[in-house]
């Protein structure tokens, strides 16, 4: 996951995570069928369904969404896997990774279809475009910084809240 994190899926390779694990090449052959299989064996394993949304606070149910984006897309893939996704430089790659993140993103989408319905949010909010913006704005703090700072996304949700309500 590191080979990964750091530079994108094509740092992983057999090889490489020999040379960083200190496992015989032959020992990860046995396991994994090719390159492909361990990626996906890796990326399937750190990512975990999403975690309980907050009932009440559309606020509190927003910047749970954008820190359930941030586990998927920072804590696994790293900005070397992110550059990878934003490039399609390996399709299988960029459509494991959508699998993947999908039920954040459905999830997320239907808090927000919630809110809307019970008042909170405006009735014109498009729930997919604003989920679409949450993962842009992690995005894009992450070209901008180089990282993504701890609290960031508090500004983000006051501003999308303005917004939005």
């Amino acid at each position: 996951m590191a080979l990964l994190r750091e530079g994108g899926p094509g740092s992983v390779n057999v090889q490489a995570v020999a040379a960083r694990s200190g496992v015989a090449k032959t020992s990860i052959y046995r396991r994994f069928d090719d390159r492909g299989e361990l990626l996906r064996t890796a990326i399937g394993s750190m990512v975990k369904p999403p975690t309980e949304a907050p009932v009440e606070g559309t606020g509190e149910r927003l910047a749970w969404g954008l820190n359930q984006i941030e586990a998927v897309l920072g804590e696994v893939l790293g900005p070397g896997g992110v550059a990878a996704l934003m490039d399609n430089r390996e399709p299988e790659f960029t459509r494991l990774v959508r699998r993947l993140v999908k039920p954040y993103t459905t999830a997320l989408a239907g808090l927000i279809d919630e809110d809307i319905a019970a008042g909170r949010l405006r009735s014109d909010v498009d729930a997919d475009a604003v989920v679409s913006l949450m993962v842009g704005a992690y995005v894009g703090e992450l070209a901008r910084r180089g990282r993504v700072a701890r609290g960031w996304e508090r500004p983000f949700v006051d501003l999308l809240l303005h917004a939005v309500s």
